[in-house]
C-alpha cells in the first residue's frame, strides 16, 4: 500500500511539473516580438534626403538641387 502511494505522489508531482514548463514556454514577451518584426522588414528602406532647389527630381516629389541616399556625416556640396 505504501509503494502504491509513493507512486502515485511521484506520478502526480511529474505531471504537475510538466504541465507547468509545458505553459511556461509559449510566453513571448513584446520585446521579442518587436525585434522579430524589425528583422522581418529587411534593410531595404535606405536615408533619402532631397536638397536645395533646382532641376533634378526628387523621389519624394519637386524639384531639388541635389539627391543624398545612404548615411554620412558630411553634407556634399
Amino acid at each position: 500500500m505504501r509503494s502504491r502511494a509513493f507512486i502515485f505522489s511521484l506520478l502526480m508531482v511529474v505531471a504537475v511539473v510538466s504541465l507547468w514548463s509545458f505553459k511556461s514556454q509559449k510566453k513571448i514577451d513584446g520585446l521579442m516580438l518587436k525585434n522579430v518584426e524589425a528583422l522581418a522588414a529587411g534593410e531595404a528602406v535606405v536615408p533619402l534626403h532631397c536638397m536645395g532647389t533646382g532641376t533634378v527630381d526628387c523621389p519624394m516629389g519637386g524639384k531639388v538641387r541635389m539627391v543624398v541616399t545612404g548615411y554620412s556625416f558630411e553634407v556634399p556640396y
